[in-house]
C-alpha cells in the first residue's frame, strides 16, 4: 500500500502483493474500533481450505439428495453472469477495435476460465454459497486479532453481516488466493 499512512485500506489501494509480502494482517474498523485478521500460516491455509472443500462436498451432497442437482442457478446468479459476459464481450471487442490482441487474447482466456467456475445447478449454486460462508466464519474464528469483547458487542448476532468484515475476509482471500502458503511463518 505505498503512499498509504491509514490503518484501513480501500479495495482500490490494495496491493496484494506488497501486503503479502509485507505479512502485515487486513485491518477492519467497525464503529471506530480496530481489528484486523492476521495472515494465516502454510499450515491454517490447509485447514482452512480443507473446511471448505469439506463443507462445499457435503452441502452438494445434501441439496443432490434434495433434489436440486437437475435446477437451474437462481435468477440473481444468472443474471450476474449475463451481465459479466456483456462486460467482457464489450473489452473484447475494445480491445480487438484498438489493435490489442494481446489483451483480447487475455480477455478471452479469462472468460472461458471463468465460465468453467460459475456453478451450473442451483445445488452447485448453493453448495459454493455454503462453503464461502463457512470459509470466511474459520477466517473470523481463527485469525482475528483486537479485543474479543468489543468484536462480540458491535457484531452480534452474525458478524459476516457486516460490510466491512465482509471486506476483510475478501482481502484476506485475496492474499491466500494469490500465494497460498507465501508466508513463511510457522506455527
Amino acid at each position: 500500500m505505498a503512499g498509504r499512512k491509514g490503518s484501513c485500506a480501500t479495495l482500490e489501494e490494495f496491493d496484494v502483493l506488497e501486503w503479502l509480502l509485507s505479512g502485515k494482517p487486513v485491518p477492519l474498523v467497525i464503529d471506530g474500533v480496530e481489528f484486523a485478521l492476521r495472515q494465516p500460516t502454510p499450515l491454517e491455509v490447509d485447514r482452512m481450505q480443507y473446511q471448505q472443500t469439506r463443507a462445499r462436498d457435503k452441502a452438494l451432497t445434501d441439496y443432490r439428495a434434495d433434489g436440486l442437482g437437475d435446477a437451474p442457478v437462481t435468477d440473481g446468479l444468472a443474471e450476474t453472469i449475463r451481465i459479466y459476459n456483456e462486460m467482457q464481450d464489450m473489452a473484447y471487442r475494445q480491445a480487438q477495435e484498438a489493435g490489442d490482441t494481446d489483451a483480447a487474447t487475455s480477455i478471452a482466456r479469462e472468460q472461458e476460465q471463468t465460465a468453467r467456475q460459475w456453478p451450473t445447478t442451483l445445488a452447485d449454486e448453493r453448495a459454493r454459497d455454503f462453503a464461502r460462508r463457512t470459509t470466511a466464519r474459520w477466517c473470523v474464528d481463527n485469525l482475528l486479532e483486537g479485543d474479543k469483547t468489543a468484536w462480540r458487542e458491535l457484531t452480534t448476532p452474525d458478524p459476516l453481516e457486516r460490510r466491512e468484515v465482509a471486506q476483510a475476509v475478501q482481502r484476506l482471500l485475496m492474499l491466500v488466493n494469490h500465494d497460498p502458503n507465501s508466508n513463511r511463518r510457522t506455527q
